[in-house]
């Protein structure tokens, strides 16, 4: 009750509040907790209500992040503000002129990197993660390290994070006929031969959801590791602690590149084309992938 009045009293002081209802997985939840931080920087409001629980509390520190759970579900009496493209910037949210007093509701997934543009040192602030999950990490890449020792692996050698994203894009009808596409064994034969060109002392270190077949493409690299076991977000706090991203499609790949801060190399057939997950993009992709990350066949 204490809590359901707290929140209550926000709304009825009319003070101005960004409503959102956090949807989806970790990189999805990411994707508009990021949004919503940079729209209400860029509105002038101080306060973030979720109107469904914040499944990254327990991931990320979230500085920066002023943010209340609204147990009183007041937000679904606001305006609602839907994003025409989840995965293109819409400047519908750039346009819209708020008073200090109004109250919004926004819907979508947010999925462009202009909408981070020049917040970027916050939003790497918000996606600290936890000590025990950076910490975990931090031993886990050192282990990986020592146990190549015998094949020259050194402190010095380049790492390469590589996320391997398949799993329900090939065996789900409706991701398949959405137009979700995944990347072929070219590719990654491609993006390894790009890094590989590049430093000759590399290291690949191989997260995803589709490990036989990772196995299978990319067993006859050397000096590649394969990490079994972990949850999602040791996974990206493993990868984001490389020197660059292999990435090949998907949003936690695209979180993992943006986080880790090197080059990233990408599938760039994301989509098939004529299908509806096509027109999420709005024309291509260059509102989704930054200018300076490298698209690849």
């Amino acid at each position: 009750m204490q809590h359901y009045n707290r929140i209550k009293s926000y709304f009825q002081r009319k003070e101005n509040v960004i409503c959102i209802s956090i949807t989806g997985r970790l990189a999805n939840a990411m994707f508009q907790e990021a949004f919503v931080f940079t729209f209400a920087k860029n509105k002038g409001k101080p306060m973030v209500i979720f109107s469904s629980e914040n499944p990254l509390t327990d991931i990320f520190t979230l500085e920066g992040l002023n943010w209340k759970y609204d147990s009183t579900h007041l937000c679904r009496c606001y305006p609602k503000y839907f994003d025409r493209w989840d995965c293109a910037f819409d400047d519908q949210y750039e346009k819209l002129q708020l008073s200090s007093k109004d109250t919004v509701q926004v819907f979508g997934y947010f999925q462009s990197w202009k909408y981070l543009k020049g917040y970027e040192r916050d939003i790497k602030k918000l996606f600290t993660f936890q000590p025990s999950i950076r910490q975990r990490a931090d031993k886990q890449l050192q282990d990986i390290i020592k146990s190549f020792q015998d094949k020259g692996v050194t402190k010095k050698t380049v790492l390469v994070g590589v996320h391997i994203r398949r799993g329900d894009y090939v065996t789900e009808k409706t991701f398949v006929n959405f137009g979700y596409n995944v990347a072929p064994e070219t590719y990654i034969h491609n993006a390894v031969k790009y890094f590989q060109d590049r430093y000759p002392d590399v290291l690949f270190i191989v997260c995803g959801n589709d490990l036989p077949w990772a196995r299978e493409v990319m067993q006859k690299y050397e000096r590649t590791y394969f990490v079994e076991g972990n949850s999602p977000s040791q996974d990206m706090a493993l990868l984001t602690g490389t020197h660059h991203t292999l990435m090949t499609v998907g949003t936690f790949g695209w979180w993992i590149g943006w986080l880790t801060n090197g080059t990233t190399v990408y599938y760039k057939h994301t989509y098939r084309e004529g299908t509806d997950f096509m027109m999420e993009f709005h024309g291509g992709t260059t509102d989704h992938f930054p200018p300076h990350w490298v698209g690849l066949d």
